[in-house]
């Protein structure tokens, strides 16, 4: 578990170096209580890792097993679900123990339609094998060993997407995981990649259908591992992408020119809370060394008439909008955490302390509400980068940059604006999606699951709103490299006119006001014609400084498309590692008009959804 004082950084880099390792393990054990987020992230996505179950839980699991059988042989307790029926009609009594689980199996099995993804079951299978391994649900050692060999041999079952309320558990997609176990004829699973039935698949891999003992069958589907399975992958991919939303901002103030004042410590010194001073010292840590941010206070700058005096709130305000953002998927990773660790069907069975006890573990409402917080708290992060990519792309507001950030002819290149409605897009559909799950509630089973916790259809939703802000980051970012070059760019640019200009300021900043900087990049002959013909010779020729000009736009324009330019080197510590990763590693060139960016776009989302961006986090916010 982590401290209080643990930031959300801390914790997030801790998870992405755990990730990091378990590329390179053979075996992660399970024991009921060590399960990680990174673990079940890992394990879902890799076939090569194997789990293994440790002896000490074997041997609880076998001490349960066989107290639970006890109590119902020699002292013949009634125990709900074991010898009673279920929900409401846990009224009914049979001694017919065994078919009594396979009865349970097959009423619960009622899905249709679409199914999950097979990482998204494998995540699942991992964690309830966790859960019951800690050894409080009354299941023999044979249950977890038969789910643990059936991970191993990349076997999962196809499971219906919908139908699960995540009151008793997620009874139905659990139960399809347990028919697949008992080794229903006319069940299918996935098998590396090929779809087959469950017999073949596990005769195949020379295992033995289960059959179910008291309470087994129950005790797989009588649980929120679905949920909580499912959750795990999205809330660690959440949590890179609040890093990355951070990493955005950064980049945002270098392409604006901004402030380093919004995260000056007296902020958070005035206003105490623990997000927004870590999310003001994140910046200040990447935006370090920065020759693009301003990093003068305003108070010791000259007063420009004409200019604002501060940041528009979407730079000025990231700390104090993403502050609580990271404080909500922080205590995210503990309560997910805690889920991935637990005894949560029902009955509890505790051979420890000669205690069964009948309860409601099963019902997921922390998961529910936990996961409607994530989904807000990435709307949230899809609200910023929204407001940041359109002050950008405005050339009215973005501080001199060319229109739509267009890199060639503003009249026939029409550059971000495209991306700029997409966004609008992404952001409406998040928006949409932030609403609650966890307060749609009907009573169901004839009144007896009468609160249902609906944590399964919140963790979807999750999920469909964390692609959406992973679209959101890579098309910010593709937009982000493309302003950060122009406004270096304009940099050489103003630069070289200066140099030409020398000591004739005052001409040089009327044509400037006059004349676009970027039309010398865009149309070089004419504007240095132009340029040549007004300024003062002083004994130059028209033809020298024409030709100076040119030659110097040109040279700046093919370093540009080339991926020549000195951008890299005007960013800070934090900052420079995305820009470089992005235009040299995934490979996305200046956009000068040449060509569609949907290709660079699915190249930088690719990256952020397949983890490839972690390496550049660690790298970018590594301590000094």
């Amino acid at each position: 578990m982590m401290s209080d004082d643990t930031t959300h950084l801390r914790l997030t880099v801790e998870l992405m170096q755990k990730r990091k390792l378990l590329k390179n393990a053979e075996k992660v054990t399970i024991d009921g209580s060590c399960l990680n987020l990174a673990q079940v992230v890992e394990c879902s996505n890799s076939t090569n890792i194997k789990l293994e179950i440790s002896e000490q839980a074997v041997d609880e699991m076998a001490l349960n097993a066989k107290y639970l059988k006890r109590k119902i042989t020699e002292e013949k307790l009634v125990i709900y679900g074991i010898n009673t029926g279920f929900g409401n009609s846990a009224d009914t009594r049979t001694l017919e123990l065994e078919k009594l689980q396979k009865a349970l199996i097959q009423h619960i099995n009622a899905g249709m339609g679409r199914t999950f993804p097979p990482d998204m079951v494998r995540a699942v299978m991992v964690t309830r094998a966790n859960c019951l391994a800690k050894a409080y649900s009354g299941v023999r050692p044979d249950v977890v060993q038969l789910l643990v060999a059936m991970i191993n041999n990349d076997i999962v079952p196809i499971v219906p997407l919908r139908g699960s309320v995540s009151a008793s558990g997620d009874l139905m997609p659990l139960g399809y995981i347990a028919a697949a176990m008992i080794g229903r004829e006319d069940i299918n699973v996935m098998v590396r990649g090929q779809i087959m039935p469950c017999p073949v698949a596990l005769k195949e891999a020379n295992l033995e259908p289960l059959v179910m003992g008291p309470k087994e069958g129950l005790a797989i589907i009588n649980a929120t591992s679905f949920a909580a399975g499912t959750a795990a992958q999205t809330i660690y991919e959440a949590n890179i992408a609040v890093l990355l939303t951070q990493i955005c901002t950064g980049l945002a103030v270098e392409a604006l020119q901004g402030k380093m004042e919004s995260f000056h410590p007296v902020h958070h010194a005035c206003l105490q809370h623990v997000g927004l001073k870590e999310v003001s010292n994140n910046m200040l840590k990447i935006l370090d060394g920065s020759r693009l941010a301003v990093s003068t206070l305003e108070m010791h700058l000259p007063d420009t008439y004409g200019s604002l005096k501060q940041d528009r709130y979407s730079i000025r305000t990231a700390p104090q909008w993403l502050g609580p953002v990271i404080e909500t998927l922080k205590e995210a990773c503990r309560r997910i955490n805690v889920e991935l660790n637990c005894a949560n069907d029902n009955p509890v069975i505790d051979h420890r302390t000669d205690t069964i006890a009948h309860g409601g573990n099963f019902q997921g409402e922390t998961l529910s509400i936990t996961l409607d917080q994530t989904r807000q708290a990435l709307q949230v992060c899809g609200k910023l980068l929204l407001a940041q990519l359109q002050e950008i792309v405005n050339h009215r507001i973005n501080h001199d940059l060319p229109p739509n950030l267009c890199g060639s002819d503003v009249n026939l290149d029409f550059g971000f604006k495209g991306a700029d409605t997409a966004m609008a897009s992404y952001m409406s559909e998040l928006d949409h999606l932030a609403n609650p799950m966890s307060n749609h509630v009907l009573s169901a089973e004839c009144q007896n699951q009468s609160v249902n916790s609906m944590a399964l259809v919140s963790s979807r939703l999750t999920r469909e709103a964390l692609e959406i802000l992973q679209m959101m980051l890579a098309n910010h970012l593709c937009l982000l490299c493309q302003a950060l070059d122009l406004r270096y760019l304009r940099n050489e640019v103003i630069s070289s006119m200066r140099k030409m200009g020398k000591r004739q300021k005052e001409f040089l900043a009327t044509f400037l006001k006059e004349n676009k900087w970027y039309d010398f990049l865009f149309h070089p002959e004419e504007s240095a014609a132009k340029f040549a013909e007004k300024i003062p010779k002083n004994g130059h020729k028209e033809e020298d400084i024409r030709n100076e000009i040119c030659v110097a736009m040109k040279s700046l324009m093919s370093d540009a498309c080339n991926g020549h330019l000195g951008t890299v080197d005007c960013l800070g510590t934090g900052t420079k590692k995305a820009y470089w990763y992005i235009r040299h590693t995934v490979g996305v060139p200046f956009y000068h008009g040449q060509a569609a960016i949907d290709t660079w776009l699915e190249k930088i989302l690719s990256a952020v959804q397949n983890g490839d961006f972690e390496n550049v986090l660690l790298s970018a916010f590594e301590e000094p």
